[in-house]
């Protein structure tokens, strides 16, 4: 079986030649040829286009199966061996700290001739870093074309509170929180898949804030969970958690006075903390929101689309394994201590939504639900909709099927995600066409791949086994 290796291109030398050193050295056994598409114009580079000028050069070269594969990753340990179904490579690097979610299906990618050519190739139409191989996966979901899939919704309590919807759907709720000492924050929650806001660079969904300079917890359009606080000095602390779908989750904050350390908890398991040097900034506020990050600011409300079960806070920094219990005993009340958990005495405000009651059963424009720690102190709510856990679908992802194997990644500038956004302005509108476009619309596979692929060539180099193209697109 002849294999047909496609590297996208474009001013890298001294990679590409470390690459073409190593791969022809590792794959010297095999029935191979080398295809390097390099993009000479000055438009934003294009992945997805060059590899499918790639793929149109292997079908000459009578290639059975290809490998797409980036030209800063090295094998250290990979079987390029044929599959009869699309397989992801990149699961791991001896050197980088790459973040490899669920659903990643870029870097290197191996495809039989025929699977490729059944969902006609990339999308030509991803200029610039980012989600060319999203819209692969979502072609071969599609077409039925083999992948894995993952659920990634499924209530294990008694989920029922309240359905959350935009920029007049809100809880507002006395504050009594004191961020200037020990305490803990915990929601629970499922937002909507993101919408994108053209106007803006990216999206940012608040389930909780104290407003002004806010205190928030949310959910984001880099598909993350984060908590946000400024200090007294003005400066912004985050913790955000690593790639993860909308799904019902857990977010638990906690802040220790004694060391300023601030940690955040997803799901009862640690994903990230921070020492904070300055004091926490409050901004005074006299009550806190669920569900938008403020009534006042017209432009920046960051309204939640979503679902929300309860809300906690406790004067108190919960341990790890209390944590850890209110996670593994979902559905208890937090009112009283079970196994791990013993920080009833400190619990301060607690919102269970399911006991949330309404002026009109019907309409459901205003109502109030019950703080269980101070019955007198109720939180107002704003047309939020009242849903139970078996009105919560299970979810399907399609996962790409994978072969593990591990490389070496050489040192580049990286793109994409990176402190706390797109790195390029070009990903975020790669990011708004698919979200906008092609996944709630399907993908545009019949009129946007292999079949309509425009493309000039500049020069072409031809050795054995190597294949050198240099080409101008059209954008």
């Amino acid at each position: 079986m002849k294999l047909g290796v496609i590297v996208p291109y474009r001013k890298r030398p001294t990679h590409l030649r470390k690459f073409r050193e190593t791969i022809s050295e590792y794959i010297k056994n095999q029935d191979y040829e080398l295809i390097v598409v390099e993009q000479s114009d000055d438009l934003p580079f294009n992945r997805g286009k060059l590899l499918n000028i790639g793929f149109k050069t292997a079908l000459r070269k009578q290639c059975d199966y290809v490998v797409f594969h980036d030209v800063d990753m090295l094998p250290i340990e990979v079987d390029y061996s044929y599959s009869e179904v699309p397989l992801h490579l990149a699961t791991n690097f001896t050197n980088s700290k790459r973040e490899i979610f669920n659903t990643y299906f870029g870097g290197v990618t191996l495809f039989p001739i025929e699977l490729f050519k059944r969902v006609n190739g990339f999308s030509n139409e991803y200029w610039g870093w980012g989600f060319e191989d999203d819209d692969l996966l979502l072609r071969l979901t599609e077409q039925n074309v083999f992948t894995d899939f993952d659920i990634y919704e499924i209530p294990k309590e008694n989920t029922a509170g309240l359905y959350i919807h935009g920029d007049k759907s809100y809880i507002e709720c006395k504050n009594m929180i004191d961020i200037h000492n020990d305490f803990t924050i915990h929601c629970t929650f499922k937002p909507d898949e993101i919408i994108p806001d053209y106007d803006k660079s990216f999206d940012e969904m608040c389930v909780f804030s104290i407003p002004g300079w806010d205190t928030t917890i949310g959910y984001n359009s880099f598909n993350r969970y984060k908590f946000e606080c400024w200090d007294i000095g003005e400066e912004c602390h985050q913790i955000t958690s690593k790639y993860s779908y909308p799904r019902l989750t857990k977010i638990t904050v906690t802040y220790d006075k004694s060391n300023r350390r601030l940690k955040m908890y997803q799901d009862g398991k640690l994903v990230g903390k921070k020492t904070i040097t300055r004091k926490l900034y409050d901004s005074k506020q006299s009550v806190f929101l669920i569900g938008i990050a403020s009534v006042e600011r017209e432009d920046d409300r960051k309204s939640f689309r979503g679902y929300v079960s309860d809300f906690a806070y406790w004067d108190k920094t919960l341990q790890r394994n209390e944590i850890q219990g209110l996670y593994q005993n979902s559905g208890m009340s937090f009112l009283y201590d079970d196994n791990q958990y013993s920080s009833s005495n400190n619990l301060k405000i607690y919102y269970d939504f399911k006991h949330s009651k309404f002026n009109n059963s019907y309409q459901y424009e205003k109502g109030k639900v019950m703080d269980l720690v101070h019955p007198r102190n109720f939180g107002i709510i704003y047309n939020c909709i009242p849903r139970l856990h078996s009105e919560l679908e299970q979810q399907k992802i399609s996962l790409p099927a994978r072969r593990d194997s591990t490389f070496e990644m050489m040192e580049h500038n990286e793109e994409g995600y990176g402190e706390g956004g797109w790195k390029y302005e070009s990903t975020r509108l790669n990011q708004i066409r698919y979200f906008d476009q092609i996944l709630n619309n399907k993908s545009n596979l019949i009129s946007d791949g292999l079949t309509t692929l425009k493309y000039k060539i500049i020069s072409k180099t031809e050795d054995e086994n190597y294949t050198f193209i240099s080409v101008n697109l059209d954008m």
